[in-house]
């Protein structure tokens, strides 16, 4: 009965707000408001979408008291963090969180509207009556639990909310010094981002206790580590440390407030209770309020997205954004420590609290978020005179500085990337494993395994040192496996085309790295649950075979990956010494599958995935000849489908391209039609060494470096079915002709088929035509090619190549992943966002 009075007198009093203009200084209202408790979920039902631009549009004054009465209380409550004023906070925090997202629609990325403007970032703050601040108790101990100041700051320790509350209550008790003011005061954008952050870690609301403690002498073992973390930076390419007087330092201080051990944090160094889960639901809300106040890029379109335009990011990674440190290794140690398995026996997961998982995905989304703004982070090693890594000053005073973006390129020991592969790997393979039991249900499925790709990215982005250290010391295939996993379950599925895409991108990513190859060769034994051909092979054939299905049995979405999916294929290819029968045989259909008149004449370009495929075949045959027969023998059988290719002239192109397209005005299987859309992405191509390879002369080299850009499908895939007309359609012309012959590398294949076929064809004769194909895998495992061959070509590894477009493709498809992800409690309302396109389901009932 209780409950429900509290709804009541809620949603009375935000129907007063809409309705009518209620002064600042009528305390009792504003006293009640904060006081009634309201769960979260009532407070996003009461406010709705609707109600909230109301208020904005037609009540501002209201919500500028409503928004400035908010922050100030939630300053206090850092000032003064006593439990008897935590459930008013919360119900600031949950406010504070149903606002923001519409006040931002007319902010930095949007709209600018004057009213949001100066209430957001101006620094005069509207009176506030002073019985709406919470008067803090006299405690010495104050500055113990907030924080004392530490000189290898930026800024002391919470000073901006000292000013800030100051200038507020200032202001609350009626002081007309102007110049004051506008000295002190902070803007209360910048007084919200940072009191979440303080309260993230506010004793006895979000963690116990805490006193800075003791610097640790370095042991003996850690000596001995960090000799080995020395030779890897040597080897990933970093220079030995740079030593500065002063700096900022990347230390979390104190450690004993991190949430989670892992990296950065020794377990011993965690507080008493530091994996307790007391605090999760007070964490959750707080997080949700930090990413409601950075939800700007929501309201920016792609194609004006500008990462570093937002204000609310920017203060959220800066320098001197208060616990900074202590939240990235928060965030980061939270997802990677977690365990769906739990205890490790069956259903064991029904015993972990939903608070604590909620936290998990929370966590992963917030620091996708920080993440993707600003400037590449700094994995240059610098320390300062205490041997401790540090930021240059005028480097993180500079604009664009990302504080969380340098902490992860500034990873840099081998346990704790060991700690981080560990923990990817452990939630990845839960995609499968989750679905691979005996009992049904009996391993929880993470829910938030797309967030956790995003941030495999920017580990593999912004870390040099991540990314050789998981080639060259741990196990890479590891990885291979759920992220193939991932791409065949999602091949046919038009909403998960974008887990495509981010799955493509990693494995380019990695291919472009020779021990990449050389590790796949490590055998595939695991059964996984999903239709996969048995076959009995490397890694690198499950990557083969499971990219051949999402090319043949994948959404028509997919076809701007095509070149993107070969040239995986082919980086990998010189270092696969055993192909499986299956995996050789899907290769040689995908050759006659491209070199079909069907995919040959739907655009001038089409045969850039059979050079490409034919570079894969080369590749093998010349570096790998030895252990790879069931290729050879595959191209032996298909021999027709090279030498139709070999033998094309104009006249059969001509009668090809009619017979098959007659007069069709529209091209279904174009794949001219990403080039027609303007929008790419590119590789480089180095050799094996990683050097530089100058551009091939002439039409040879046209589009190595030229693929699809992927996101935009429908405008990439159908801008030529949308734009032909009449007489549009590809014709093949002499031109095109010499133009395909000069592109695709048939000399290897035509001098192994001119030798091999005689071969073959002789003992198949001396059997009478009855050959069991083992024998001609002896047969042909016994012959020599040396000297029959041209001369090895210079191994050609396609590098990924960062650009504007795949940024934004990444913003883009995490703020969606986010956004469908927070549908249960809506923290967004998807009518005003501009960065991605909302369509809404509507149920059969529904007229």
């Amino acid at each position: 009965m209780g409950q429900n009075a509290s709804k009541d007198k809620f949603r009375q009093s935000v129907h007063a707000l809409t309705e009518v203009d209620v002064s600042p200084d009528d305390a009792d209202f504003w006293d009640e408001l904060w006081k009634i408790p309201c769960s979260a979920k009532e407070v996003f039902e009461l406010i709705s979408p609707d109600l909230a631009r109301k208020l904005r549009d037609e009540r501002f004054d209201n919500l500028s008291t409503l928004f400035t009465q908010a922050t100030a209380q939630l300053c206090q409550i850092v000032e003064t963090p006593y439990n008897i004023y935590f459930d008013q906070a919360l119900n600031c925090v949950r406010v504070l969180t149903r606002v923001l997202p519409f006040l931002l629609e007319k902010g930095d990325l949007a709209d600018c509207d004057a009213n949001v403007e100066h209430l957001c970032w101006g620094t005069g703050a509207n009176p506030i009556p002073p019985e709406s601040i919470l008067e803090p108790p006299k405690d010495n101990l104050i500055d113990v639990l907030v924080g004392s100041d530490d000189e290898r700051s930026v800024t002391s320790k919470g000073s901006s909310l000292r000013k800030g509350s100051e200038a507020m209550i200032k202001a609350a008790s009626g002081s007309n010094d102007e110049e004051d003011d506008d000295e002190n005061q902070e803007p209360l954008a910048l007084l919200v981002v940072h009191a979440a952050m303080h309260m993230l870690f506010l004793p006895q609301f979000t963690c116990d206790f805490y006193e800075e403690e003791p610097e640790e002498e370095p042991r003996r073992d850690d000596k001995e580590q960090k000799r080995k973390d020395r030779e890897m930076k040597a080897e990933a390419g970093l220079l030995t440390d740079r030593m500065i007087d002063n700096g900022v330092c990347l230390l979390p201080r104190p450690t004993s407030i991190v949430w989670a051990a892992g990296c950065g944090v020794k377990t011993p160094q965690l507080g008493y209770e530091g994996n307790t889960r007391k605090y999760d639901e007070n964490r959750v809300e707080v997080l949700r309020l930090l990413l409601a106040a950075c939800c700007d890029p929501l309201f920016s379109s792609a194609d004006e997205y500008n990462p570093l335009a937002s204000r609310w990011l920017a203060v959220s990674v800066a320098a001197d954004a208060p616990n900074a440190i202590c939240l990235f290794y928060s965030l980061f140690n939270s997802v990677l420590s977690y365990d769906p398995a739990g205890l490790g026996v069956p259903y064991s997961s029904a015993f972990t609290s939903e608070s604590h998982v909620k936290l998990v995905e929370l966590s992963a989304q917030v620091l996708c978020v920080l993440l993707d703004c600003g400037l590449p982070g700094i994995p240059e090693p610098v320390r300062n005179d205490k041997n401790e890594p540090t930021v240059d000053f005028d480097e993180a005073s500079k604009a664009g500085f990302n504080i969380f973006r340098t902490l992860l390129a500034r990873i840099d020991s081998a346990r704790e990337m060991k700690f981080c592969f560990d923990g990817f790997v452990r939630l990845l393979k839960n995609v499968y494993e989750s679905k691979n039991t005996y009992l049904p249900n009996s391993v929880a499925k993470l829910g938030c395994f797309q967030e956790l790709l995003v941030l495999l990215w920017k580990m593999l982005e912004e870390n040099p040192m991540f990314m050789t250290h998981v080639l060259t010391e741990l196990d890479v295939s590891e990885l291979v496996v759920p992220i193939c996993f991932l791409m065949h379950q999602s091949r046919r599925d038009p909403a998960q085309i974008g887990l495509v895409h981010i799955c493509t991108f990693v494995l380019l990513k990695l291919s472009g790295e020779r021990s990449f190859g050389v590790n796949l060769n490590k055998p595939f034994t695991k059964r996984l649950p999903c239709d996969l051909p048995l076959f009995s092979g490397s890694h690198a054939d499950l990557i083969a075979i499971t990219l051949h299905k999402l090319i043949v049995n994948g959404a028509y979405k997919l076809v701007p990956l095509y070149s993107c999916f070969i040239t995986i294929i082919c980086n990998i290819s010189p270092y696969w010494r055993s192909m499986s029968l299956v995996a050789a045989v899907k290769l040689v259909n995908l050759f006659e599958l491209f070199s079909s008149p069907k995919f040959l004449y739907s655009g001038e370009n089409a045969h850039r995935h059979l050079a490409l495929l034919l570079e894969v075949f080369n590749n093998v045959i010349q570096y790998q000849y030895t252990g790879n027969q069931h290729l050879v023998y595959a191209i032996v059988r298909r021999k027709d489908s090279f030498g139709r290719l070999g033998s094309l002239n104009l006249h059969k192109a001509t009668v090809q391209c009619n017979k098959v397209y007659g007069d069709h005005e529209n091209v279904r299987f174009d794949q001219d039609a990403e080039k027609a859309a303007g929008k790419q992405f590119s590789t480089t191509e180095v050799d094996e060494h990683g050097r530089a390879i100058s551009k091939r002369k002439g039409k040879k080299g046209k589009d190595r470096s030229v693929m699809p850009k992927p996101g935009d499908d429908d405008d990439s895939v159908n801008s030529n079915e949308t734009g032909r007309s009449e007489g549009d359609r590809f014709i093949p012309t002499e031109q095109w002709i010499r133009e395909l012959k000069a592109t695709l590398p048939l000399e290897t294949v035509t001098r192994l088929l001119q030798h091999l076929v005689p071969v073959v064809d002789d003992l198949c004769a001396r059997k009478n035509g009855v050959v069991d194909e083992v024998e001609i895998l002896e047969v042909l495992k016994d012959v020599t090619m040396v000297g029959l061959l041209p001369v090895p070509h210079a191994i050609v590894i396609r590098k990924y190549q960062p650009n504007q477009y795949t940024a934004i493709w990444f913003t883009a498809f995490m703020w969606g992943v986010i956004f469908l992800r927070n549908q249960k409690l809506p923290i967004f309302d998807g009518q005003a966002i501009e960065l991605f396109q909302v369509s809404v389901a509507v149920n059969d009932d529904d007229e």
